[in-house]
């Protein structure tokens, strides 16, 4: 998050203007800026200097956790967040791997016995939306005149920036860098699409996802309003998507089909002018409702936690190219390789690579798993797939270390084809040694799934599947950030 004396100098012009806007009220540059130097002051006064190091946050969207991490960043804190909606035994994993001086949890979120289990971590907890919330907050109000004193003594730690992979298919892992890319990114994107603090952004996605907390971050500093939005409040979400105030988002492909269904149901005209669509696949089924939704105004990215935003689709692409995630844009490039790390002919398929200013320096655990080619570092994907001979992408399917040839995507969207199915997930996994194809579907005619089984089975039989296993569920799982859990799509199958 951006931090107070950044927000100091777009207070001097906006002080008085809308800086974030949490369920319908509004909060000032000018109280915003407040709210953050009471967490500054108390942090600075209650604090060692062991414990301003690093922090962990485990939380909803909210106010109170911008104020915060806006202080932990003028502290020189380094801050991530973790996904909240997983189990505690795997977040208490987590945390003592990261080892933080601080997390800050919402103790709205878990049980006592629950906290407790974080507790044992030996980290230092601080809560939001707890009773102690009033003597943070008065505590912070007594020093805030002290603050140009604290801030002269006060010697940040040198740039360490952690982010955590998904964790949707096991433990999230670790991935360290040690230089800042926010400002080569954010200019490129300002520039091009000529962002600036009349854009309304909507924070949909949770702040612990890199997207989320990234984007927030820049339209923020352009002095752009945040409009925060509980993914599970479609009458809340129809609000703010009427005001001409909000222009811009960033979502995964499932909340792309939330509102555009939103969208239909409601009549609503949008005056959102861009939306950035990316963390897992974007069906073409999916990318044509939302246009027709919406208009053109969805951009669709490819990269992951190691490698950043590497890909780009605009929205004449996506209209003339909706099975392509994009071309690399500046600084970015694509490989697709063979088993031996060759790079292949255009049309044939491997595994994709990306090299990028952005990707990460190693993992928490000191591993540096890059491929040099031509004196550049290369990162391999988990996706596999081809590039067209004008440097597209197209990914195939997300199980590339396994080399599996198949066409996972074209599966799904095959499947998706048929007029009963709300939602469908196909994943493909070595078991015993063999390829194997799960997939698990929703329906609205839940009264005929043997025959919609069937019917799958028989409308895919152009892939010579073996091994297919199919459930219907009433709801595909998906994480807070927009990740199939394929765990738990394993789990759901298992149990059949």
């Amino acid at each position: 998050m951006i931090n107070v004396e950044k927000m100091k100098s777009i207070a001097a012009v906006r002080g008085n203007s809308p800086c974030v806007v949490d369920h319908k009220t509004s909060y000032t540059w000018n109280q915003i800026i407040a709210k953050a130097n009471m967490r500054v002051a108390f942090l600075k006064t209650i604090c060692n200097k062991q414990q301003l190091q690093t922090a962990c946050y485990l939380s909803h969207n909210s106010v109170d956790v911008i104020c915060w991490l806006s202080a932990f960043s003028t502290l020189g804190i380094q801050a991530n967040g973790l996904d909240y909606s997983l189990p505690v035994d795997k977040l208490a994993t987590l945390i003592r791997k990261i080892s933080p001086s601080i997390l800050l949890v919402s103790f709205n979120l878990y049980s006592q016995k629950e906290l407790n289990q974080l507790a044992s971590t030996g980290v230092t907890l601080l809560a939001v939306d707890a009773p102690t919330d009033p003597v943070i907050d008065a505590i912070g109000e007594v020093h805030v005149p002290e603050i140009d004193s604290l801030m002269r003594e006060h010697r940040p730690a040198p740039f360490r920036a952690v982010s955590l992979t998904s964790g949707t298919s096991g433990l999230p892992k670790i991935a360290l860098r040690y230089r800042s890319f926010d400002s080569r990114r954010f200019t490129w994107f300002t520039n091009r699409y000529s962002f600036n603090n009349n854009d309304g952004f909507m924070l949909m996605l949770p702040l612990y996802h890199a997207a989320g907390n990234g984007w927030a971050r820049m339209f923020m500093g352009l002095g752009s309003t945040l409009y925060l939005v509980d993914q599970n409040d479609e009458k809340f979400i129809s609000y703010i998507l009427s005001l001409d105030r909000v222009t811009a988002s960033v979502m995964t492909p499932n909340l792309v089909g939330k509102i555009t269904q939103i969208v239909r149901s409601e009549k609503i005209i949008t005056h959102l002018r861009w939306v950035l669509v990316g963390g897992s696949y974007f069906s073409v089924k999916n990318k044509q409702a939302a246009i027709a939704a919406l208009g053109p105004v969805f951009y669709e990215y490819y990269g992951c936690t190691e490698s950043g935003v590497n890909v780009l689709s605009e929205p004449e692409d996506i209209i003339l190219h909706p099975d392509s995630v994009g071309r690399p844009f500046d600084g970015n490039q694509v490989l697709i390789l063979d088993e031996a790390c060759n790079s292949v002919e255009v049309g044939e398929s491997g595994r994709v690579a990306i090299a990028s200013y952005m990707l990460m320096d190693e993992y928490g655990d000191g591993s540096k798993p890059f491929v040099s080619i031509n004196n550049e570092n290369y990162f391999l994907m988990a996706d596999y797939g081809y590039l067209d001979h004008e440097n597209r992408l197209f990914l195939m399917n997300r199980n590339g270390d396994s080399w599996n040839h198949q066409n996972v995507y074209g599966i799904e969207e095959n499947i998706r084809t048929l007029p009963c199915i709300t939602d469908v997930a196909v994943i493909s996994l070595i078991e015993n040694g063999k390829p194997q194809l799960k997939c698990v579907f929703s329906t609205s005619h839940k009264e005929n799934v043997e025959k919609l089984i069937n019917k799958i089975k028989e409308k895919t039989s152009i892939y010579n599947i073996t091994n297919f296993k199919l459930r219907a569920v009433e709801k595909i799982p998906y994480s807070p950030s927009g990740k199939v859990r394929f765990n738990e799509i394993i789990s759901i199958l298992n149990a059949a």
